[in-house]
């Protein structure tokens, strides 16, 4: 025992003291850190757990668990910790006090446990907790302690001891966080486990470094407290608590994976039973009592014989699966069919497949399906494929020989279905198409794609046929082709249609280009317009510059044809009746077509051609031109002055108007005509005729009625008209010098007049008097 002096105060009064010295059992201390390291280890493995299991009430209860064991570890390491804390001091603990000082650790190891790590706690709150847990259990436990003597705290060592739980923890905390999501070792979980056994004991060694304690005049000291005999009892409490916890939770494990397999097993549709190396059934689900007629009790001394037939090898079939179970060969995941017995004695078809269970006991298990309705569906299915109009042919993915025809494909080909079952290509199909055939089923079943459609051409009993040929994948469970199905219609009679409709077609296409015809067709409802070849060229826009939309062709037609086009259309939708009009369209620059259209209303679609007539208007123009204008100078003819003359005839009538007609005459003509050439002459009468006509209004009109006789028409004239100044006017124009190809010409000219309708009823009494005026003006100038 060793005893130092100090000063101490009590009740506010300094004294001069003995501090009672303590030694460690080592022994115990060693103990107390393995029982922190262990308790965390178990703790942090039970979390992981905890955490992959599938039921949240599960994870509740387990969680509450893991936590008191976690909390009870923690108060053990501090009471064996305590128990190697040995003072020469009589020390006892109040029960009440110490039970209470395992409640905080409890708390805090709870939160800790019961964090996921997909929730987002703050890592330095929960070390706060723990190291809160940890110290608070640690100081309870302390004021349990009772003795004759007093002790006191270094204020110091007590924070710091609180500082070490807290860092320590959070550091565990942080190396548990990063390996829990991952699937690890009890070794791995050691590292983060010996971290929190050493802020647990960390933490009570420290404080009980800062634990001061004075004897006080009545203390008794003694040699020797023993209270081992109380640590070994606290330590085997820690180990069976620890063992018991682990059977519970494994043993509920295993209890909830059974009882849920169990569930899943009852409440699948197929048959499920297992069986032991000597077919003893052990287990049948509700779906195969039912499947196979049977109660629960009525099987439990049976055989799996018993539920197979004998009559078609159905043992012998089971037992080469359960042989290669054992053998642990591939079985393919195929199943087998034979036939079942039911409890009646009545057989039905059935597929199974066996699987060998895992586990020291050699058992199987067996899935079995009831394929009465299968078989029945598989009639069904062939009365359809038979009823088919098209040729139906199913194939093996592997032979490429047929499984199943219809009866359109014996008739095509000629031959019995049973016949044609298990035959390919290259019996039924001459070489070169055989050859065809395969090298394309060949190809749709290597490639990545489930279905393809093409057309071919085959000679069946020497006759050529076209098909259109739909094959489709299909695969088993494993996405591996297993038959191809090829659906084929006989289309020969529609190629020989198509092949008449496009024979056709071509012959109206030829003679449409001949006719420079374009045929256009416009959906009503969707404005939607189709041109041919000759439609583009009409309206001059390139095929890849047209979207096939009504506005486009709109926009092209002259502005002043628009709104009649428009009502004419419109006119023609209300009424249903044909559509025959002419137009202009806007194909460049200043440059318009003419086109004629005609079209017909069926349903909401409009049909019709359009056909380029500007060559004939433009030719029907110049034939008009020709025949009322002079060809040389462009003015009027006679035929057009009287046509005009008439008609200037009726209006001045309305309007009490009059009409003045100038009759002029060339002088000085015929000497160019003579010396120069009639070129010459000609050049004279053209510039001659430009001036008169720039004399004109433009509801006046001059003419050329001779070689170089002229006649101007005036009109809406009233008896104030100066007819002098025009006539004045006209002749200063005429004498005006005449650039020529030889230089200037003059000529001069004999001006008559006469007036509608005062000297003057008709055209020609009105001709007659101006052309009697010139004459005898032309005379007076000669004389």
């Amino acid at each position: 025992m060793s005893i130092s002096h100090t000063h101490f105060s009590i009740n506010g009064g300094a004294y001069l003291g003995t501090e009672v010295a303590a030694n460690y059992d080592m022994f115990f201390v060693a103990l107390s850190i393995l029982i922190a390291i262990t308790a965390a280890l178990l703790s942090f493995i039970f979390a992981s757990r905890i955490f992959r299991a599938d039921f949240k009430n599960e994870r509740f209860i387990w969680t509450v668990a893991s936590a008191c064991f976690l909390g009870f570890g923690i108060w053990s390491m501090h009471f064996v910790g305590m128990l190697a804390y040995e003072l020469p001091i009589a020390i006892s603990y109040d029960p009440s006090i110490t039970l209470l000082s395992v409640l905080p650790a409890i708390f805090a190891s709870f939160i800790v446990i019961s964090h996921h790590q997909r929730k987002n706690k703050k890592l330095w709150l929960r070390s706060l907790y723990m190291g809160g847990g940890i110290g608070s259990m640690h100081y309870i436990g302390m004021m349990a302690m009772q003795m004759d003597a007093v002790m006191a705290y270094d204020l110091w060592l007590f924070s710091a001891s609180i500082v070490v739980a807290v860092v320590l923890a959070g550091v565990s905390l942080k190396v548990h966080a990063t390996i829990a999501n991952r699937e690890v070792n009890v070794v791995q979980q050691l590292i983060p486990a010996i971290i929190m056994g050493s802020a647990i004991a960390g933490m009570h060694y420290t404080g009980m470094l800062s634990m001061h304690v004075y004897p006080l005049p009545s203390t008794v000291f003694i040699d020797n407290q023993d209270a081992k005999s109380l640590g070994y009892l606290v330590a085997f409490m820690v180990v069976f608590f620890a063992l018991i916890l682990i059977l519970l939770i494994e043993l509920r494990a295993r209890t909830l994976s059974a009882d849920r397999f169990t569930a899943v097993l009852n409440t699948v549709q197929e048959g499920v039973f297992t069986f032991d190396s000597d077919g003893r059934l052990e287990f049948v689900n509700p779906a195969a009592l039912t499947m196979f007629g049977y109660q629960e009790h009525e099987l439990k001394f049976r055989r799996v014989s018993d539920l197979v037939s004998q009559n078609n090898s159905g043992n012998h079939v089971l037992l080469n699966e359960v042989i290669k179970s054992v053998e642990g060969r591939d079985l393919g995941n195929i199943p087998h069919r034979i036939d079942g017995v039911r409890k009646n004695g009545s057989t039905f078809p059935l597929s199974f497949l066996v699987n060998k269970l895992p586990g020291n006991h050699e058992a199987f298990v067996c899935t079995v399906k009831d394929l009465s309705d299968v078989k029945n569906q598989e009639v069904f299915t062939q009365t359809v494929f038979d009823t088919l109009p098209d040729m139906l042919i199913v194939k093996d993915a592997n032979t490429l020989a047929f499984t199943h025809v219809n009866n359109m494909v014996a008739q095509h080909l000629k031959m019995t279905k049973s016949d044609l079952v298990g035959l390919t290509d290259f019996d039924v199909f001459e070489l070169d198409e055989a050859k065809r055939i395969v090298a394309s089923d060949t190809k749709l079943i290597e490639s990545e794609q489930t279905q393809s459609c093409e057309e071919e051409r085959f000679v069946i009993n020497g006759k050529a046929h076209y098909f259109q040929i739909k094959k489709v994948i299909i695969q088993d469970g494993n996405n591996r082709a297993q038959y191809l199905l090829s659906l084929s219609e006989d289309i020969t009679e529609l190629r020989k249609t198509e092949q008449e409709l496009q024979a056709l077609h071509k012959r109206m296409s030829m003679a449409a280009d001949a006719a420079h015809i374009g045929v256009w067709e416009w959906d009503l409802t969707t404005n939607e317009l189709i041109w041919d070849d000759w439609m583009h060229r009409i309206y001059s826009i390139p095929k890849e510059e047209f979207d096939e939309h009504y506005s486009v062709w709109a926009s092209t037609v002259h502005v002043d044809d628009f709104e009649s086009l428009k009502a004419h259309i419109d006119h023609t939708i209300s009424t249903k009746s044909d559509f025959h009009t002419q137009f202009r369209v806007q194909v460049g620059k200043n440059k318009f077509r003419y086109i004629r259209a005609d079209g017909r209303l069926e349903n909401n679609k409009m049909f019709g051609i359009n056909m380029d007539i500007t060559e004939q208007i433009e030719a029907e123009r110049r034939i008009t031109e020709l025949a009322t204008h002079d060809s040389l100078t462009g003015l009027s003819n006679r035929y057009a002055l009287a046509t005009f003359v008439k008609k200037e005839f009726a209006r001045v009538e309305r309007s009490n108007k009059r009409c003045l007609c100038l009759y002029l005459d060339l002088n000085k003509f015929k000497p160019i005509n003579d010396t120069y050439g009639h070129n010459v002459g000609d050049e004279v009468l053209v510039e001659i005729a430009k001036r008169l006509s720039s004399i004109c209004r433009l509801s006046d009109m001059a003419a050329r009625v001779g070689g170089d006789e002229f006649v101007i028409i005036v009109s809406d004239i009233d008896e104030k008209y100066d007819i002098a100044s025009i006539i004045q006017r006209t002749h200063n124009e005429i004498i005006r010098a005449v650039i020529t190809s030889k230089g200037e010409m003059f000529v001069d000219a004999s001006i008559g007049f006469a007036i509608y309708p005062t000297e003057a009823k008709t055209f020609d009494d009105l001709i007659r008097v101006a052309d009697e005026r010139m004459f005898n003006n032309k005379t007076s100038s000669t004389s």
